[in-house]
């Protein structure tokens, strides 16, 4: 369905392009702020991305698909635009997890209702380094294959399961530390 929408752009139907907004400007916003953590710079970051995407739209090939291209244009975005405003990711350490806690974490994230579940992640996005949180958002609530994340980022299979592992770990450190209870 891509293709036909690509084709009819460039062949000069502008309002084409607006099936690509509607069908990936939410999940583009959710990666956007994993990696910028401000809901206005998100916004930002995702027009700016759609402005990319509409003016490069001839340059796509179609080896991979339009969502893994345009997901890397929305990361490059977000990471030029930390760069612009000089924003640092704050180092966390290590942590191990007992196998015991995890269960208990498990549980009681399942017990947590779906909307209570977003504000939550949001919560937690916003305390962890942004590639961390940006590898959870396409991983687990976006659905990427670790392929997928590879393109889509451009780090290596090893730097990707890194940054799982850590955002993981700085996931649940967050959660213990800071003691985010349910919103009622």
């Amino acid at each position: 369905m891509d293709a036909h929408y690509i084709n009819e752009v460039l062949k000069g139907n502008t309002n084409a392009f607006g099936y690509f907004i509607r069908t990936y400007q939410n999940k583009a916003f959710g990666v956007a702020i994993s990696i910028v953590k401000h809901e206005n710079d998100a916004k930002d970051v995702v027009q700016d991305s759609f402005i990319t995407a509409y003016s490069s739209l001839s340059n796509f090939r179609h080896d991979a698909k339009f969502s893994t291209w345009f997901y890397r244009i929305v990361v490059n975005t977000a990471l030029q635009f930390i760069k612009r405003e000089k924003r640092k990711d704050e180092v966390v350490g290590e942590y191990s997890i007992a196998d015991d806690e995890k269960t208990a974490f498990n549980n009681a994230i399942g017990q947590l209702q779906k909307q209570d579940l977003k504000k939550l992640i949001k919560k937690v996005f916003e305390k962890i380094p942004a590639k961390e949180a940006l590898i959870l958002q396409l991983y687990y609530i976006d659905d990427h294959s670790m392929a997928e994340i590879e393109e889509i980022t451009v780090f290596t299979k090893a730097n990707v399961k890194v940054l799982l592992h850590r955002g993981r770990t700085s996931f649940y450190k967050v959660l213990k530390d800071e003691k985010i209870k349910k919103p009622y």
